[in-house]
């Protein structure tokens, strides 16, 4: 086909193209420019004021009563001194001056979770029965803390634990050597009293009482 020939098709679609990009350059200068989003910043997180959760202190328990006892293999006595020496670490941490309130007080519940632990395995644990009653004097939860000294008297006259008892006794009374600083705040409730005048019986120790002639003149 000749140029002449081709002409009258090929003008057609050249001015149809050139109407195409002139329409399309129209369009896009008629188009609104979107405007870039704003910079993300993290919003402040919100101030809030550490509350103080009171805890429910326990029930009085029946001294005289002592409950089934566990045989040998119902126990597991590995684990329960394991989580007795792992409390004992949190709560001598949670009692350095280094640290703050917040992390005290996290040790301190991690210290009586592990106790109530070892006690589970196994509820003849002397040093996981003292260490509990005294995790529960420092934050105020004296009547749980009665009960465990209670159910500390309940083992003294077990022979094989005996000797353990009169360990722990020893220091909660100062006998020998200083007063046990975590049960400072609570040594003049009467229920605290009255149970240790029930420690000191039957002993030839004037000063039994955790030094109560001591505290009696000073009040």
């Amino acid at each position: 086909m000749t140029r002449a020939a081709l002409a009258p098709i090929v003008a057609p679609i050249v001015v149809l193209g050139l109407a195409l990009i002139v329409a399309l350059g129209g369009c896009h200068e008629k188009q609104a420019v979107t405007a870039a989003p704003p910079p993300l910043r993290p919003e402040a997180e919100p101030v809030t004021t550490a509350k103080t959760t009171v805890q429910k202190d326990c029930d009085p328990v029946d001294a005289d009563h002592e409950g089934k006892s566990l045989s040998f293999d119902e126990r597991s006595i590995p684990e329960g001194n394991r989580l007795a020496e792992q409390g004992k670490a949190k709560l001598r941490t949670a009692q350095s001056a280094e640290v703050t309130r917040v992390v005290r007080e996290d040790m301190i519940t991690q210290a009586v979770t592990d106790f109530i632990t070892a006690l589970r395995a196994d509820p003849y644990n002397v040093e996981a029965t003292y260490s509990l009653a005294a995790a529960y004097a420092t934050i105020g939860r004296y009547q749980c803390t009665i009960n465990l000294l209670t159910r500390l008297l309940q083992l003294r006259p077990h022979p094989s634990k005996r000797a353990d008892v009169e360990a722990h006794l020893d220091k909660l009374l100062g006998r020998k050597q200083v007063l046990d600083s975590d049960f400072a705040e609570m040594r003049r409730d009467d229920r605290f009293r009255a149970l240790i005048q029930k420690m000191c019986e039957g002993t030839n120790d004037p000063n039994c009482v955790y030094g109560a002639q001591r505290e009696n003149r000073e009040r």
